[in-house]
């Protein structure tokens, strides 16, 4: 007898489900395994790699916010700017070096010549030999220190603005990170109970069948239903894992094998802002743009520096010169010694540090530039982030005001009307269907308009997420 086409797409379906991964058997992936050469990059066999250790850890929102303030490597890396800045700035405040000098002179003529006195006896007829020692301390134009500080001293708050700035960004990408795996995890929760019930129906069809209640269509019919739903349901587990794995990104611990259970109320209740204190707020509180004032006015105080450096700086020097006695017959001479000192500095000239200035200016321009082009972009971003807020908290509000009341309430009846004869297996499909993807939609709108609601504190300056 002739098989039905249903059980044919019954058996397609376990056929593809049970295919094997496709790259072959463990030997010929084996084969395909490039071999490391002994080059300079090679890996040594001395390192020691930390291996990762299964574990489920059950997180909260303000647990794994803490974890990422203290454990995020990127972060870790960016204060090591601040701390570079600050040394910097103890750099621009110390003064010049003083120089020691040591001099000495040597008859290389005479050294070894000696000529008989009257009474006969050898003398030496080398000349007076000197020997020096000195100190020479540069003075700066007390300007050039000055401006120097200041240009050190805007760069180091810039820096920590910058880091401040970045762990604000880092916290807010983080968020939205964890809004979208706690949506993928509700998602998948639900695609559970809707297999666990799709399950339950097949076994019931199954006995109804064997015993003649249903046909062989209407349990064919739920048997493919049930494998759809798993397919669903594998790919709500792929989908929560790679948003977990993308809570790794931020941690500094190794994702392997570890497993997150998210802790935390996506249902955020709708907020209300004032956009003219979110534009003020944004443009006087913006780590972002306080970078970049810093920035400018570093930029300015260069241009004080280069003009203080027109003024040459001045070399002051005291020496001490002792000169040794001398017998030569045409030069007597007796020991003596005498302090000198001494001033220098150099002719400006050739050069004025004109260029030096001049791009000093332009950096200066730049720089406000900058900052101009900022502000413009930051108020255009608040107002953006409050008109998507509104659309996405709209949207919320549409799902639970009617479609989910709408299809909880459809799936209810279908069932109830299923199980006492008033509905057909279609219908009771098609409402599961229906209450699947109603609330896959309503999951994907809650994270939405978590990350807006992100986004628009992200722009205003603002902090006061929490799920």
């Amino acid at each position: 007898m002739k098989r039905p086409y249903s059980l044919f797409v019954v058996a397609s379906l376990l056929a593809l489900v049970c295919l094997p991964v496709a790259g072959g058997s463990p030997d010929a992936v084996a084969d395909r395994v490039m071999v490391p050469t002994n080059g300079p990059g090679t890996p040594r066999p001395g390192w020691v790699v930390t291996n990762s250790v299964p574990a489920t850890n059950e997180i909260s929102f303000e647990g794994f916010l803490d974890e990422v303030a203290q454990a995020n490597l990127d972060y870790a890396a960016q204060r090591y700017n601040v701390a570079i800045a600050k040394a910097a700035l103890a750099i621009a405040r110390e003064f010049p070096n003083p120089i020691l000098n040591l001099g000495g002179a040597k008859d290389v003529r005479n050294w070894d010549r000696s000529l008989p006195d009257q009474n006969g006896r050898l003398v030496s007829q080398s000349v007076s030999e000197p020997l020096s020692v000195g100190i020479v301390q540069p003075i700066e134009y007390f300007s050039k220190r000055k401006w120097r500080v200041q240009v050190a001293d805007h760069a180091y708050r810039a820096a920590a603005a910058t880091l401040e700035d970045f762990l604000r960004n880092l916290k807010l990408d983080a968020s939205a990170a964890f809004a979208e795996a706690l949506a993928t995890q509700r998602t998948l929760e639900q695609q559970r109970k809707a297999a666990d019930y799709l399950g339950q129906l097949v076994l019931a069809q199954q006995r109804r069948f064997q015993s003649g209640d249903i046909s062989e269509t209407d349990f064919t019919q739920s048997r493919v239903e049930e494998l759809q739903f798993q397919e669903g349901l594998l790919n709500a587990q792929n989908d929560a894992q790679v948003a977990q794995l993308a809570l790794h990104n931020f941690l500094g611990r190794s994702p392997a094998q570890t497993t997150f259970i998210l802790r935390g109320n996506l249902e955020l209740e709708p907020r209300s802002f004032d956009l003219p204190q979110l534009l003020v707020n944004a443009l006087q509180e913006r780590t972002d743009l306080a970078a970049l004032r810093h920035a400018r006015d570093g930029a300015q105080s260069a241009i004080r520096l280069a003009g203080a450096s027109r003024v040459p700086d001045v070399n002051l020097g005291l020496n001490y010169i002792y000169t040794s006695g001398s017998d030569n017959f045409a030069s007597t001479a007796q020991p003596d010694s005498m302090v000198g000192l001494s001033l220098s500095f150099p002719l400006p000239l050739w050069n004025r540090q004109s260029a030096e200035i001049q791009s000093a200016r332009l950096a200066a321009q730049r720089a406000q530039t900058t900052l101009e082009s900022a502000e413009l972009k930051a108020e255009v971003q608040v107002r953006q982030a409050v008109g998507t807020y509104q659309l996405m908290t709209d949207r919320v509000q549409k799902f639970r005001s009617e479609l989910l009341t709408g299809a909880d309430g459809v799936l209810a009846a279908k069932r109830f009307g299923y199980e006492h004869g008033q509905a057909t297996l279609l219908d009771l499909l098609e409402a599961q269907r229906t209450a699947n993807s109603i609330r896959q939609a309503y999951n994907d709108a809650l994270a939405d308009a978590a990350k807006a609601l992100i986004e628009l504190e992200r722009a205003a300056q603002l902090w006061d997420v929490s799920f």
